[in-house]
């Protein structure tokens, strides 16, 4: 009996909506961080945290926004959501808590601000994938790198988002406007070509990312160190060798 295809809504061809904030940087690469208008400190490392501290995530780099945005996703990351309160991000910005509301209208927009942010972002690049590169291995490389690339980039951002986008269960307006979603269309439109035996490409694109996203949750776990970048060749063949395998 032959199996039923799961359908799937494409979305017509055409130049993506452009990002908002310092989400409309280069989806393949990250802005270079702004400078505060005070002396830099002398010492390189603490010049490095200081422009870290102000790069913006959906906020102007530089700016009081960036600065709420950045503390909140370090004490977000340590405590989750719930475990913090405007108060504490408010001090760990070095601002009034009344500040924060000039930017947002509570906690859960800034978390959820954040969060699509770097949602969007991941998911921009897989659409960048399907439309420029020719081949699913192409596509695959091309994932695979930048994926890394961002993780490595701005590597709380991306630990924020794999550790608690739970926390967001109707994030988007639909399942494709997310990674998995536009993996999934990407990887029907290679089932319909004949590049690989036909599955249900939700689960097929879920196995698929979870071949960095699991590697990139076992990092913040401790259990494998330096950047995700260095294991590019390997992440790329287990995942051809996930969508290659016989159904």
């Amino acid at each position: 009996m032959k199996r039923a295809m799961t359908t799937i809504r494409t979305k017509p061809k055409g130049a993506p909506a452009p990002l908002s904030g310092s989400a409309a940087r280069d989806v393949t690469s990250g802005a270079k961080a702004a400078q505060p208008n005070k002396p830099a400190p002398s010492n390189p490392a603490k010049r490095r945290d200081a422009a870290k501290n102000l790069r913006g995530i959906s906020a102007k780099d530089g700016t009081t926004k960036a600065k709420i945005e950045r503390a909140a996703l370090h004490l977000f990351a340590d405590h989750g959501v719930d475990g913090v309160s405007t108060k504490q991000i408010a001090a760990a910005a070095g601002i009034s808590e009344g500040a924060i509301y000039r930017h947002f209208s509570g906690k859960e927009e800034l978390a959820r601000s954040m969060m699509r942010a770097i949602h969007d972002r991941l998911t921009e690049l897989i659409r960048i994938a399907d439309g420029n590169q020719d081949g699913l291995e192409a596509k695959i490389q091309f994932i695979v790198t930048h994926y890394c690339r961002i993780a490595d980039e701005d590597w709380d951002l991306f630990q924020y988002h794999i550790l608690h986008l739970h926390h967001f269960p109707k994030l988007t307006d639909g399942p494709d406007d997310s990674p998995i979603g536009a993996a999934a269309i990407l990887l029907q439109r290679s089932m319909d070509a004949g590049e690989i035996d036909p599955v249900d490409p939700y689960i097929l694109a879920a196995m698929a990312l979870g071949v960095v996203t699991q590697a990139a949750q076992a990092k913040v776990f401790g259990f494998i160190e330096g950047p995700l970048a260095a294991r590019t060749d390997l992440f790329s063949k287990r995942v051809m060798a996930v969508l290659t395998a016989p159904a």
